[in-house]
């Protein structure tokens, strides 16, 4: 668990870094070209914790069964952030992927299915760990 959480919590700190970008191009404080340059950028260090993620093989083979579904979930939001960040300068966000609600879905079973594993263990998870598929996936360029 502690090497899953040097990746899903670097990941969660640095997610929160498209909202300021994205308020800024709402509040049209950065234009739209820096906007996108901006989550590009930040695209690109999410690249870094998809190999992270999916270079996690635990010992348990449980685990190990757990971890694919759950570091999938890093590709889809690297893929969402790059057509974002794509889209950007031009304003249009029609071909946006829509993968929150897989993540969602993705990360709430990979959270349940620790959490058994750690019960049958003796184990207590983070408290954090519940947070885990709550909250914002894909950061919105309208807000919503």
């Amino acid at each position: 668990m502690a090497r899953v959480e040097r990746v899903r919590l670097p990941v969660n700190r640095l997610l929160q870094g498209a909202d300021p970008i994205l308020d800024g191009y709402r509040a049209h404080t950065i234009t739209p070209q820096a906007a996108g340059d901006q989550m590009s950028v930040l695209e690109q260090h999410f690249a870094s914790y998809v190999v992270a993620a999916e270079s996690l093989v635990p010992q348990n083979a449980t685990l190990r069964k757990l971890n694919a579904p759950y570091a999938n979930t890093y590709y889809l939001e690297d893929n969402y952030l790059s057509v974002l960040a794509a889209d950007l300068p031009r304003g249009s966000f029609d071909g946006l992927p829509d993968t929150q609600n897989a993540q969602r879905l993705a990360i709430i079973e990979w959270r349940t299915q620790v959490q058994v594993v750690a019960d049958a263990a003796g184990v207590r998870l983070p408290a954090d760990l519940q947070q885990a598929g709550r909250g914002e996936i894909a950061p919105s360029p309208d807000g919503s």
